[in-house]
């Protein structure tokens, strides 16, 4: 540190000042010329007010009493250093041959205060760091270094931090071993701060013969974090064989602690233990939990460059969605069992009763700007309204660039597979997304929802879209591409009841007959977006005895629906009289009205339906995994409706 290397310098001066000049000139003459001589190295000035007096030895003994030391120009605090007496010994045999050593250094009462201005100016720069020290041997060697009631009081104006610690090296209650002992309190970050540091002699700082033991309990807020191990070279931050525990309700407040930037999610607890080799810190056999997803693995933080390089291989049991929702500005879900900080739930009753549906708040992109990283991830199980099996993903960060590839699914036997991209030099960030939905089974997705599951259905599509925002909401209002997707099996009348959110009920009864069978053949989706509005440029559904048409738009932008289903009875003499359903309002209370046929009969035609883009994605619900057996029954009903469309082409 700065700190120590200024104090020792000024040491070094002090003590061979001494030694040249003691033996033909007064003791406080000696004090003057060496309070003269640091005052001009460092630019501040050094006042010696006490007498400075010597025992004559082979390592005599120097004590000089009453030191103070000048203060940044800017600071309202005059002294950055009181010392109420220093004591120290030197070998002068050893001094013959070259080498500085202290067997013994005793600072009584030092005061210390380190700041920063409100510029972040601190008032530890000096010139002689800049300069003087670059080509400067190593610190003398101190054997034996005994602090009585030290304070040291930090102040940074610009960060709202301010914390007073009390230090001392004692003898051990047990071993009869000195010990070194601080205290501190304060705010860091305006959040409360308590430390408590137990730690072996500083004098065993420069010593690599056994490991320097440390004890350490950290609170801030709600956060708490204990590290105890030992350092082989404390100094050289080498040898570091440390084990840790950490919790708090939000890991984003970490990120005054360690100094890296750390995404808001939900309350969380992990241990592990610590190592350092080559500028790289390692964190080993981590084990913990996020909210109610679990995390294991090991990670790797290399320092000393301009962006931490950050890599990690982890593996989870159980990953859980809604955990991650933060990120994006989504509030986790509150209810019994879920796992959520009190700011959290209170963020997700705000979000309940907001009109809108969309995160509108600002996703913290700045912060991929701020580290390179190389993370994996492997769940086995992750937990969502959706019956999904395996997570599989890699996020590649550099220099602001975010890619996601893969960022793969495994869900009701088939699969989602993803590649995302995110460019945040740019302003507003620009980003990509591109999706293959393949061979996922609808029934298994149905009985999740808790709709009938009777039927085997398929999905298969994909997806293209390009983005421009900084939030959720400005990403889709800006959202440019498309979705093509197949499906077969289900039922359409309680579909609609499921994402509607509500029994439409009447609504419902123009659109179906009681004893309708609107179980689902095949359907076909093809959404164009431009500017954030998605077109429904072709959407048709094949029931037994109906063809649903349907047209209209989703408005990203207003989150507002418009659009109508049309059904097209096979057998007219028998359902004639059924009207078309509309969807209008909000994303958050969508409002489900019958309609007259009038308005949109002879709108809708299969001719009017491309076949080509139906058989490509014909190929997505019949791919499967590798030994699973599949009865073909239900991607052949899509397949009799492709025939079916190419004869209405003729």
């Amino acid at each position: 540190m700065a700190i120590i290397k200024w104090i020792g310098i000024a040491l070094l001066t002090l003590v061979i000042l001494v030694v040249l000049l003691l033996a033909l000139m007064s003791s406080n003459w000696v004090r003057d010329i060496a309070a003269q001589q640091i005052s001009e190295r460092t630019g501040r000035k050094l006042t010696i007010n006490g007498d400075l007096s010597i025992n004559w030895s082979l390592t005599p003994h120097i004590r000089v009493e009453q030191i103070q030391f000048e203060n940044a120009a800017w600071s309202k605090q005059p002294d950055m250093l009181e010392l109420a007496a220093l004591d120290l010994s030197i070998d002068l045999i050893e001094l013959i041959h070259g080498r500085v050593i202290l067997p013994e250094i005793i600072l009584t009462k030092p005061n210390i205060i380190l700041e920063k201005s409100p510029n972040g100016e601190p008032n530890w720069e000096l010139p002689i760091e800049k300069d003087e020290t670059k080509e400067r041997a190593e610190l003398p060697i101190i054997e034996r270094l005994q602090i009585e009631e030290g304070r040291l009081r930090y102040h940074d104006l610009s960060a709202n931090t301010e914390i007073s610690a009390n230090f001392e090296t004692a003898k051990g209650q047990a071993d009869g071993e000195e010990a070194t002992h601080l205290q501190a309190k304060g705010k860091l970050k305006g959040s409360p701060l308590a430390l408590k540091l137990t730690a072996g002699p500083l004098v065993a700082l420069r010593e690599a013969k056994a490991p320097y033991p440390l004890t350490l309990d950290l609170k801030t807020g709600d956060t708490a974090i204990r590290v105890k191990g030992t350092v082989t070279e404390p100094l050289q931050f080498k040898g570091v064989d440390l084990q840790f525990a950490m919790k708090g309700p939000d890991p984003e407040q970490l990120s005054d602690i360690t100094g890296l930037p750390m995404p808001s999610l939900p309350p969380y607890q992990f241990k592990g233990y610590l190592s350092f080799h080559e500028n790289t810190l390692q964190v080993k056999k981590l084990n913990g939990r996020v909210g109610d997803s679990d995390f294991a693995g090991n990670v790797s933080v290399k320092i000393g460059e301009q962006r931490p390089f950050i890599k990690a291989n982890l593996t989870s049991k159980k990953i859980d969605l809604d955990d991650f929702g933060l990120i994006i500005g989504l509030a986790p879900e509150t209810g019994p069992g879920e796992t959520a900080s009190a700011e959290q739930k209170e963020q997700a009753k705000k979000q309940a009763a907001s009109p809108y549906v969309l995160p509108k708040k600002s996703i913290k992109f700045d912060d991929l700007q701020k580290i390179n990283a190389d993370i994996t991830l492997q769940s086995k199980h992750v937990e969502s309204k959706l019956p999904m099996d395996k997570l599989s993903t890699r996020a590649i960060i550099k220099n602001g660039h975010l890619i996601l590839d893969p960022l793969n699914f495994k869900i009701a036997t088939g699969s989602i597979q993803s590649n995302l991209e995110l460019d945040t030099r740019t302003k507003p960030v620009k980003s990509k997304i591109e999706t293959k939905i393949r061979h996922v089974r609808l029934n298994e997705i149905l009985r999740r929802l808790k709709i009938s599951d009777e039927s085997a259905g398929l999905i298969g599509g994909e997806a293209t879209f390009w983005f421009k925002g900084n939030s959720v909401a400005e990403m889709l209002a800006s959202a440019d591409g498309g979705l093509l997707m197949l499906m077969t099996g289900g039922q359409l009348d309680d579909l609609l009841v499921e994402l509607g959110g509500l029994d439409v009920g009447e609504a419902l009864v123009s659109l179906f007959d009681k004893e309708d069978n609107t179980e689902i053949n095949c359907a076909f989706v093809d959404l164009p977006t431009t500017g954030g509005i998605m077109e429904i440029g072709n959407f048709v559904i094949d029931t037994e005895d109906t063809v649903f048409f349907s047209k209209g738009s989703i408005d990203f932008k207003k989150e507002q629906l418009d659009l109508v289903i049309d059904p097209n009875p096979k057998d007219l003499s028998v359902f004639s009289a059924r009207a078309p359903l509309y969807i209008k309002g909000s994303f958050k209370e969508p409002d489900f009205t019958p309609g007259a046929r009038a308005i949109v009969r002879g709108a809708f035609s299969l001719a009017l339906i491309p076949s080509a883009p139906i058989v490509s994605l014909y190929a997505l619900i019949q791919e499967k995994e590798k030994g699973q057996k599949d009865n073909n029954q239900q991607s052949d009903r899509c397949s009799r409706f492709i025939d079916t469309l190419k004869e209405a082409h003729k």
